[in-house]
């Protein structure tokens, strides 16, 4: 795979892609398949997406799912110890980038994705 450079406060990303991360994990159904890639996005961003297979969010909780405290499986919720509070900072550290942030349903499970600016190698 080819190097790719992004620009962003590494510590921040790194606590998107742990929120993405554990979502995804605590979501995961047969077959149990998690999935990490980017896609560019024109000539200076990137999308970053974590997939994970699963039982779609239902339509009305998509527009919602990046609100604080906003839980769409409160019983599944629970049962892990899930706050409702990750995706919430997910948006508000992507915001702090000027980037965007998202979800979308596929035919197998659930897609969350943010964007990033690409950047020329660090020296």
């Amino acid at each position: 795979p080819k190097e790719l450079y992004l620009y962003g406060d590494e510590y921040k990303i790194e606590e998107v892609l742990m929120n993405y991360l554990q979502n995804a994990i605590h979501h995961v159904t047969e077959p149990k398949q998690i999935s990490i890639y980017t896609e560019n996005r024109g000539k200076n961003l990137v999308e970053v997406h974590v997939r994970n297979t699963g039982n779609p969010i239902p339509k009305e909780d998509l527009s919602h799912v990046f609100e604080k405290f906003y839980k769409v499986d409160k019983a599944h919720t629970r049962a892990y110890g899930g706050s409702g509070l990750g995706l919430s900072i997910v948006k508000a550290i992507m915001d702090s980038h000027h980037q965007e942030c998202g979800v979308k349903n596929t035919l197998t499970g659930v897609d969350f994705w943010f964007t990033l600016e690409k950047r020329e190698k660090f020296s």
